[in-house]
C-alpha cells in the first residue's frame, strides 16, 4: 500500500490526539492565524515537516488517541526514526546546521525568492517551516551587517522578493526589490505587508479597523485603479513586514 503524503499523516495524528485545527493551531503558537497551520494538512508539498515544528508538537500528541500516540509516529513527519538515539543524532545535526548556515564575517546573507503564482504550489513564507518554503531561490545578497542592523534590530529571517505588477504604483513599482522581515507577522503598525492570496504573494497595505471585533483590515492597493478589500484579521495570511526596497533608476 503506497504510504500517505505527510499533510494525511498530519491530518490523521491530529484527529487521532482529539484536536480541531483550531485547537492545534493553538496550541503550536499560531494564535489565531488557523489557516496559516492548515496549509500543512492540505498544500504542503515537500515529504517531510520541519523538525523544529515537529519537535513542538511532541508533548501535544505523544501519548494521546487510542492507541496512544508514539513518540516514533511523531518524528517520522520529519523523517526521523530508528529509535531515541537516532532521533538525537538527526535533531541534533538539524539543530547546528542553523546557526552554522547563519555565521557571516560581517554581512548578512539574504536569499532572494521567487514568489510570484507560477513558481509553484506553496508558495508561502512561514516562520515554522523556514523562509519561502517551497519557491524558487534567485540568488542571495550580502548587505553589510552593520547597515542592515542600523534600521533593525534583528537581521535574521529577512527575504528579498521581486515586485511584479502595478497595483502599488507609484510606492512600488515592478521590478522593484522589497526587504520583508519574515517574524514580523501582526499589521502594527499600519503599513506594507507581504500576504498569500491563495494564489501567491502579493505586497499591499494593511490598515487594522480600528475598535472592529473580531478584528478586521483594509487590504489597500495604492494603485486606485484596484479596488481596496475588507477581511477579517484571521483570514489573512501575513507573511512579513515591507522594511526596505531598493529603487532602479
Amino acid at each position: 500500500m503506497t504510504e500517505l503524503h505527510v499533510t494525511q499523516r498530519l491530518k490523521n495524528l491530529r484527529n487521532r490526539a482529539g484536536y480541531t485545527i483550531r485547537e492545534f493551531a493553538e496550541a503550536l503558537g499560531y494564535d489565531d492565524k488557523h489557516s496559516s497551520y492548515r496549509t500543512y494538512e492540505t498544500t504542503f508539498k515537500k515529504e517531510f515537516l520541519p523538525i523544529p515544528m515537529v519537535k513542538n508538537m511532541l508533548p501535544l500528541l505523544v501519548d494521546r488517541g487510542e492507541p496512544p500516540i508514539t513518540p516514533n509516529e511523531v518524528w517520522s513527519l520529519a523523517g526521523v526514526s530508528a529509535g531515541e538515539d537516532g532521533i538525537k543524532a538527526t535533531v541534533d545535526r538539524a539543530e547546528s546546521a542553523a546557526p552554522a548556515r547563519r555565521k557571516n564575517r560581517g554581512s548578512v546573507h539574504i536569499r532572494e525568492y521567487d514568489v510570484s503564482p507560477q513558481a509553484g504550489a506553496g508558495a508561502y513564507i512561514d516562520q515554522h517551516c523556514g523562509l519561502a518554503e517551497g519557491n524558487i531561490v534567485l540568488g542571495a545578497w550580502e548587505i553589510p551587517k552593520n547597515y542592515i542592523e542600523s534600521y533593525l534590530p534583528n537581521s535574521e529571517n529577512l527575504a528579498i522578493v521581486r515586485v511584479a505588477g502595478n497595483s502599488m504604483e507609484p510606492e512600488l513599482n515592478a521590478g522593484d526589490r522589497v526587504l520583508v522581515d519574515t517574524d514580523h507577522k501582526i499589521p502594527t503598525p499600519d503599513g506594507l505587508y507581504v500576504l498569500w492570496n491563495g494564489l501567491g504573494i502579493v505586497i499591499k497595505q494593511i490598515q487594522v479597523i480600528p475598535r472592529s471585533d473580531p478584528p478586521r483590515v483594509r487590504i489597500i492597493s495604492v494603485n486606485p485603479t484596484y479596488p481596496s478589500d475588507e477581511a477579517y484579521l484571521s483570514d489573512v495570511i501575513i507573511n512579513g513586514r515591507v522594511v526596505g526596497k531598493w529603487t532602479w533608476k
